[in-house]
Formats: structure tokens, sequence, C-alpha cells
């Protein structure tokens, strides 16, 4: 069992640590100096480990490397001072970070007498209150009396007999807090398993680097073993990596990792925190041994009172559906909250605040794997790569997942059957209420919108699943109900026979153009160009110029297959290659940016998701 010790500077823990397992935790000089535990210490007997942790104020970041959920917490409370602000702050963060056993010790008891003594347990008794340590067992120390030590370590021992040890669900995660070298191995790196378990032999992956790799041997808890698993405290010998690869705040997994920026959490918040939470107020993030700062922006409705808020942080977080985060404040310099994270994404959410996004979290917020995994078919918004990193599931739960009921695959996409033919159905009620319909505009009035919100890649795996079954047809990028007779205006008609020619090439003539061309008013046939645009025939880019869907897409195709090559894109680069001239260009790219396709950052463009035009 994993021990973290808690509570405010100069209360004795690391006194205390020494008098369980004969380790002086105190590793650092300016620790030996100061006489105050700077950074992590860790000690162990033959069946506990003690993670020492700062108790003041300056290193909580420290504090914070040192906890795990699966640890048992060991508040230390000195007799003479009674609770002290670090007290509170430690306890607010192992609640925060999902802690739920531990045990409570009062120091120092020599130095009080007995009316103080009584003094101090009444105010632990009002500090624990409410929390998860509310009647947990309490024990009285002092350097002169041995015995009070033994009898402590005897209930600790006892507390991690009884301890049934789970094995997570989820593959391999290692947060590091050390590396350093050891002559005849090599690299060595430490730290807690956060879930999964790991082999010596097993292949895996570093974060942030991405880098592959492999562990020669271990050790659990100080001691030779061939396996670790969640909540063990161990010791990789790997090899792959350089010391310079390695610093706290990195994780070796079984699964690489991108991390994400975007992490949408529970909101819990700390009572102690003196002001009300703000939008977008700059916050730093702890993750395990990891550290960013961001922003916390909130959402505005969360189901059954809770708080929801998305982190959107400055540098990217290894977490998962279930890890814990705290949240301190810049300013103030104080734990604000903290909570359990429900859904990650690599960019921050474009619209937090719609239904849709909501239902998407909500979905993922689900207790288990297999919970979510049903919800999100249902909805018909499950995608397998992000299910794979939200869940950290390995390609083996996933499938199990899938076999588990019939599903339908579309590319990386997957509903059930049902899900599946009500899309069906929708698109062709639609098509026939309308006439006809274009991929892009198609489901836009549809039932509870299911169909407009369904990713263009079902929606264009919809419409050609239809177009096989001959239950629809298409023409000119427009699709309609066999033999029906959907016909233009005859005046429209006329002009569309002449400008479906004139229109189709990669950079469209402008209306002004058009109406020398034709020699006709510019104004009235502008107004004939947005009536055909009503009925699909084109798409109004705007500053007098229209596409042809089918063209626009085509133009849309370069632009994704340029991103893939290179990662983005430059106007001059857009340019060269579609030989389309510098102001059209700068237009196209300005609607597909309107439209939610691509983004600029800079002098350059990123796709910000698939998109049909046609």
């Amino acid at each position: 069992m994993i021990i973290t010790l808690a509570g405010h500077v100069d209360h004795g823990k690391t006194t205390l640590v020494q008098a369980l397992t004969g380790v002086d935790t105190d590793r650092l000089a300016e620790e030996k100096a100061r006489g105050l535990t700077i950074d992590l210490g860790f000690a162990y007997t033959d069946k506990l480990g003690f993670v020492d942790v700062p108790g003041h104020q300056k290193f909580i970041h420290n504090m914070v490397a040192g906890v795990a959920a699966q640890q048992h917490a060991l508040l230390v409370i000195a007799a003479d001072d009674g609770p002290m602000p670090q007290s509170r702050e430690h306890l607010e963060i192992l609640t925060l970070m999902g802690l739920s056993q531990g045990t409570l010790v009062i120091t120092k008891c020599d130095l009080v007498d007995d009316a103080r003594l009584a003094q101090c347990q009444g105010e632990i008794d009002a500090l624990v209150d409410g929390t998860f340590l509310q009647g947990a067992p309490v024990f009285q120390t002092h350097a002169q009396d041995p015995d009070g030590y033994g009898t402590l370590l005897g209930h600790l021992e006892e507390t991690a007999a009884a301890q049934e040890k789970s094995l997570s669900d989820g593959s391999f995660r290692l947060a590091i807090d050390r590396g350093f070298t050891v002559k005849g191995a090599g690299i060595v790196v430490t730290g807690t398993v956060h879930c999964g378990s790991v082999n010596v032999g097993d292949q895996l992956f570093h974060f942030p680097s991405g880098k592959e790799l492999r562990v020669r041997s271990m050790h659990v808890q100080n001691q030779v073993s061939d396996v670790a698993k969640s909540g063990d405290r161990c010791a990789l010998n790997i090899v792959g990596l350089s010391l310079g690869d390695v610093k706290r705040g990195h994780w070796l997994s079984a699964n690489p990792s991108p991390g994400f920026s975007s992490v949408s959490i529970k909101m819990d918040r700390a009572p102690s925190f003196p002001r009300a939470l703000k939008h977008w107020m700059p916050v730093h993030v702890y993750h395990a041994t990891s550290h960013s700062t961001g922003r916390l922006a909130l959402y505005t409705e969360a189901p059954e009172n809770q708080t929801w808020a998305e982190i959107v942080c400055d540098e990217p977080l290894a977490c998962h559906r279930g890890d814990r985060l705290v949240i301190r404040d810049q300013a103030l310099d104080a734990t604000l909250g903290g909570g359990e994270v429900l859904f990650t994404q690599d960019l921050q959410a474009r619209r937090r605040n719609t239904q849709q996004h909501r239902n998407l979290v909500a979905d993922y917020a689900l207790p288990s794997p297999d919970h979510s995994f049903a919800a999100l078919l249902n909805r018909g918004a499950l995608v397998r790569d992000q299910f794979r990193g939200v869940w950290n599931v390995s390609d083996t739960q996933l499938q199990t997942l899938e076999d588990a009921q019939p599903v339908l695959k579309v590319g990386d996409r997957l509903m059930t059957p049902p899900a599946w033919q009500q899309l069906k159905e929708l698109a062709v009620a639609q098509i026939e209420a309308a006439g006809s319909a274009t991929a892009k505009n198609l489901g836009a009035n549809s039932e509870e919108g299911r169909l407009a919100r369904a990713h263009p890649e079902i929606r264009r795996a919809v419409l050609a699943q239809l177009l096989r079954e001959q239950r629809i047809e298409q023409s000119g990028g427009l699709y309609r109900i066999p033999n029906r007779d959907d016909s233009l205006p005859p005046d429209l008609q006329a002009l569309w026979d002449t400008l479906e020619h004139e229109l189709d090439q990669m950079q469209a003539p402008s209306s002004g153009d058009l109406a020398k061309r034709l020699n006709r008013p510019l104004a009235g046939l502008e107004k004939q160009l947005i009536a055909l645009t009503k009925h699909g025939k084109l798409i109004h880019l705007g500053a007098h110029r229209f596409y042809l869907p089918t063209r626009l897409q085509s133009i849309a195709d370069v632009v994704r297959t340029m991103v893939d090559h290179h990662g983005s894109l430059t106007v001059k680069a857009f340019r060269d290659q579609t030989g389309i001239g510098r102001n059209v260009a700068i237009e196209v790219l300005e609607y597909f940016d309107g439209k939610g396709f691509t983004r600029r950052q800079g002098n350059e463009r990123v796709i910000l998701r698939p998109m049909d035009f046609v």
C-alpha cells in the first residue's frame, strides 16, 4: 500500500516517516540545510511505501505530484499548532484528487498538556467534518514514545493487508516523477502506475516525445519484480531514451498519446477559495506529476446541478476520462478547485455550450466505457479513435465492445443499424419534401436535427447507399427522388443552361464579368444567381462571386490534400497549386474559414473539420 503524507510545514511528516521506516526522506542538500522538505521523498518497509510531500505553500506543485487516487492518505497535524493553512489546503487537494481512505496523526504530543491535546482533537474533527477523513482513525505520537509509532505502523500494515488491490481496465500508464542513471543499468524512471499493468520486456511509449522504448527490468515498492500494477510505486529500467528525454511530468504508456489541450471536467470548487469563479480566468493545471497553465472556460449549463468547465491548456496534458485535475489560481496562488476529467480533445471546443456538444460530453461522462460506448453508438456520435483516446482503452477492449452488439462502420465512425436506417429515411423524406437537396444542406430541417448533426462522412455514406438502392438519383450536385418533375422555372433554366459551362472552372468569374459576357444588367443577374443558390445549383461565395458546388468541392479536396501532406497551407501555395488568382484565392479561403472548414493561424491555414460542399 502506498501512503501519501500531507500536512503543514514543520508538523513532523519527515520525522514520522523516519520513525516508521528508518529512512530520512530529505535527500537534497538544501532540504538538510533549511530543515524542510522541498521535493518528494520516498521510503519503504516490507509492506508499505511512503511518499513524503512538501508542507510549505511555495512547493504545493511538488505536493500535488506525489498524490494518486489509489493511495492512502496520512494527514499529519502538530498538537501545538493544530490545523494550519496547508493542513486545510492539503486536505482539499487530497479530496480533489479522489482519495477515499486515510488516517490522522497528531504529532508533537509531548509539547502540550492534556487540555491542549483535547482542544487539538476538536479542531481536527471540525477540519475533517464532511470529508473522506471524517471518522478516520486518529493516532498520537511523539519522539519520546516509540510505542505510539509501533501502534500506527501496525494499523497501516493491517489496512494494507485488508486492501484488495484491483487492476484498472485501462491501458498501462505511469506518471514519471524522477529520472536518473544507474551505473551498469542505464536510464531508470520512477513513478506511480495510474492504471493497467506492465511486464519486463514490454514495449512502451514516452510522452511527449512519442519515442518507443522497452522495459529491461523493474523494482516495485523497492523490490525486484516482473510486473507492476495500478497503484504501485515502481522504478523501470528502460532502453530507448536518453536522460535528457525524461522529466517530471512526462508519462510512459502502452498506447502512444498525443496529449490534449482541451479538457472538460466536472468541477469541484475548493471551499477555501475566497472569490467567485470567472469565465476565462488564467489558472495553473496540475495532473499527476504534470503541470500546465491555461484558461478556465465555464459551461453555461450542466446536468444535475453540476459545474462543468473546459480547461484550455497552454501545454497538452496526457490525461484521460476519469483522471483527476487540481486547479490553482494564478493571481492568488491558491487552490480554486479541480475535479474528474469527463472529455478530452486536441483543440478548444468551437461551440462549447451547444446542446450537441453537451450531449457528447454527457455521453463520455457516464461511469464506464461500456455505458459510454452504448450511449454514443445510439446517438450516432461514436468515433473510434476519439473513444480510444478519451477512455484510454486498448484495441482489444474496443473490439470487445464492438463485438457485443451489431454495429455498422462508416470510416472511423460506428453506429447501430436502426440509427443508420433512421438517417436514410430522414434523408429520403427531406429530399422528397424539398424537391432536391445537396449533401451540404441535407438535414438542415430534419427531425431533431439528427441528420444535420451527422458527420459529413456519414451523410455521404447515407446518400451513396440510397443511390445504390435507387431510392434517389443525382444530377449536377443535386439529389432528387427518381421520376419526380422538379424543373427550374423557364427563365432560370435558360440562364442555368448558359451559366453551368461558364462557371465550371477553378476560378469562377465574378457576377460583373458574367453580366458583361451575357450583356445583362448586373442587379437582375445577381437576383437570378441568388435564386439558383436556393435551388442548390450554386454557392454564393460573397463579393459578387458564385461557384458550382462540385467545383468548390474539388477545390476543398485540393486544400485537404495539401494540408495532409504539409500540415498547413499558405495563400501563395494554394494559389500556385490551383492556378487561382491571389484575390479570388483569398475569397475562397476566407469562405472556407467562415464555414469552419479551415482556420487561419498567422499566414497559414489548418483544417478544423471535414466538410462537404456538394
